[in-house]
């Protein structure tokens, strides 16, 4: 087993000698920080030197965290005037606003706040290639610490995805899921008013049938059966990858009609832009 004491290592970015307490991480990571600066930022930690939670006994002062030292790292650099900002992702913001609530401080929330509503390309980039799996934890983020914007971009996600990835995960059991059933039900509805347009027009078949149109039995046929196959798969995916892996598979025959192709372009223009508005919140 390893001596508690000698698997202890100081960090790289906050070693020895640059400040006059101890934070050690739940990796056993040491952070010598200023404790005049997380007296002056966090009430918490106030209470922790005033208190007397630190050790007082040890020189400097130690104080053993929970946190691990990524979340750590990122917290000190925030608060550190010395420091630039580290980058903000995905994967750390449960762990930094969980941070931020325990030892309130709340100008890290208004950092993740302002760089959500923000226009960086990389975090727009990667909202939109979230896993199910992962658009849902972010939700339960978004949701229990009141970070609305971040609730939106898992919405966006969720709004699209399978059927069968939704009604099996936790998400069935949670508040939002009434919402998300209802904004996913209206989505549904706007795709396959779409497709209307696109395949008829906005008539049904038959019109098409009766005169609206003239095209051969044939094409006919694989209009009404596209229709029908469509319209069930955007049911239970309303999204874009869904709609195309669909149209190549049943309307490649109709491909040649100039109508449908250059309705095709506008259909997936249309589609794109509703994808990329954030959803509605309750």
């Amino acid at each position: 087993m390893a001596d508690p004491q000698t698997d202890l290592r100081d960090s790289e970015e906050f070693p020895i000698g640059y400040g006059d307490i101890q934070l050690t991480s739940s990796d056993r990571v040491i952070f010598h920080f200023q404790q005049w600066l997380l007296i002056y930022m966090s009430p918490v930690f106030k209470d922790m030197f005033m208190i007397g939670d630190a050790k007082e006994s040890s020189n400097p002062p130690s104080v053993t965290l929970s946190e691990d030292s990524n979340t750590i790292s990122m917290v000190l650099r925030f608060i550190d005037p010395m420091k630039d900002n580290p980058t903000l992702e995905f994967t750390i913001l449960s762990h930094l606003l969980e941070a931020a609530r325990k030892y309130q401080f709340g100008k890290i929330k208004d950092w993740v706040v302002s760089w959500l509503n923000g226009s960086d390309p990389a975090m727009e980039a990667t909202a939109t290639q979230f896993s199910t799996v992962q658009a849902i934890e972010l939700l339960e983020v978004g949701t229990s610490f009141d970070v609305p914007r971040l609730s939106q971009l898992a919405l966006r996600i969720l709004i699209k995805a399978p059927a069968h990835e939704l009604f099996v995960s936790k998400l069935a059991k949670s508040e939002m899921f009434e919402h998300l059933m209802k904004i996913r039900s209206k989505r549904i509805d706007r795709l396959q008013q779409l497709l209307k347009l696109v395949l008829c027009g906005g008539a049904t078949p038959r019109r098409v049938r009766s005169g609206q149109f003239t095209i051969p039995d044939t094409i006919y046929i694989g209009i009404c059966t596209a229709m029908v196959e469509l319209m069930h798969a955007v049911g239970l995916e309303p999204s874009y990858a869904c709609c195309m892996r669909n149209w190549s598979n049943h309307l490649n025959n109709i491909d040649y009609i100039d109508a449908i192709v250059h309705k095709k372009k506008v259909f997936q223009e249309d589609l794109q832009e509703l994808e990329a508005e954030l959803p509605v919140l309750p």
